[in-house]
């Protein structure tokens, strides 16, 4: 065989003539022992300047200092192969971003040393952060875009609700003269007093819509605001909203338990009150007609949060209705008042704040939410 075509010599002039890696072997100290023309055209060193050094001087400074080179070595021996795409030094100081894989070599059994091969990505990492800087501006640029069309929709909200409120305020004035009208001259028979009255409910019902469509906008508001720094008391809390509540058209003979063995969250005390209002009142409302009513209310520590749970034995739904529970405007039950508006605001206030809440629940059984919240205190 004509030994220019040895394949040893072959591979050899190979490696040697590649100009886009630097490729070389090192002993196992890490002492260079070959070297390719990719290092002069990667790094800037030439032969002479390179081998018989230690391969760390191609590492940045901290990275040297830190121990990177010898870390490297070590996984490599230890997984069968280093691959990682970092930070690494040329002979001028500048530094490139660079694909390298560290590869231990072994002969008969035994660890002989180490092949290593760079390539240059600067160009690629260029185009990826030219990629990335463009992604952040177009996502900069649609936040300001959706931050103006909420203040558009505020701004719609709160000149509909207070445009309405007027018209709506004449309609209940009139109504009230036009009873008082067919009082005085005899005409209010019962089919006629059911409709003024039906009109009056279907008037209330407006006014209520109304007022859910301005508290959304200010809860929406408020989510732009900073976290609340407040520490609030539970206790306090629930004992207020009890006191509200402790009348007999509305509690309606409800026993409710309480343990609470958390007592302090950091928390918006408006908006817990809101949340803590509006499930406990919802439990007491759809109570089940043929038993008596029972909620339960519990807090604890759960790994790094504060549970909140509130069930009771009351209508429940169905695992279908479930889905479209926390729904804007959604009722399932239409025997008592409301606008389907509560507890869409109570998963967006919990949510917006960095907790969560769930809910199990079963026809004719009962309800059970579960609120978490970020255990800051």
């Amino acid at each position: 065989m004509n030994p220019l075509h040895d394949p040893e010599r072959i591979n050899s002039y190979f490696i040697q003539q590649i100009k886009d890696y630097a490729i070389f072997a090192m002993d196992t100290e890490g002492i260079i022992a070959t070297w390719n023309q990719g290092v002069e055209q990667l790094k800037g060193y030439k032969e002479e300047e390179f081998v018989g050094e230690f391969y760390g001087m191609l590492f940045p400074e901290e990275y040297q200092q830190a121990g990177k080179p010898e870390l490297e070595m070590k996984s490599a021996l230890e997984n069968g192969v280093y691959e990682a795409k970092d930070w690494r030094r040329r002979k001028d100081g500048s530094l490139f971003w660079a694909t390298v894989k560290l590869t231990p070599i072994f002969a008969d059994g035994k660890h002989i040393g180490f092949t290593k091969i760079t390539g240059d990505l600067t160009e690629q990492k260029a185009l990826q952060d030219k990629l990335a800087a463009r992604q952040q501006s177009a996502l900069e640029h649609k936040n300001t875009e959706l931050q103006r069309i909420n203040l558009d929709l505020d701004t719609f909200v709160y000149t509909a609700s207070h445009d309405l409120r007027s018209p709506i305020m004449n309609i209940e004035a009139l109504m009230g003269i036009l009873k008082k009208e067919l009082v005085a001259v005899n005409a209010l028979n019962n089919e006629i007093e059911e409709i003024v009255q039906h009109v009056v409910d279907s008037v209330d019902r407006f006014k209520r819509t109304i007022a859910d469509l301005t508290e959304i906008s200010r809860m929406q508001k408020g989510f732009s605001e900073s976290a609340s720094d407040e520490v609030i008391n539970i206790k306090e809390v629930y004992d207020e909203i009890m006191a509200d509540l402790n009348k007999p058209d509305k509690l309606k003979d409800c026993f409710i338990h309480t343990d609470l063995q958390v007592y302090q969250l950091k928390f918006s005390r408006k908006n817990f009150r809101s949340i803590l209002y509006n499930l406990i009142s919802n439990a007491i409302k759809f109570q089940a007609p043929d038993r008596d009513c029972l909620i339960t209310l519990s807090t604890r520590l759960q790994g790094s949060s504060v549970l909140l749970s509130i069930k009771d034995n009351g209508l429940g739904v169905n695992s279908r209705q479930q889905q479209q529970l926390f729904t804007m405007f959604k009722r399932f039950h239409d025997h008592v008042e409301g606008t389907g508006i509560g507890l869409y605001m109570v998963k967006r206030i919990v949510e917006n704040a960095g907790g969560k809440i769930e809910v199990e629940s079963e026809e004719n059984v009962g309800t059970e939410f579960r609120l978490y919240f970020p255990a800051a205190v």
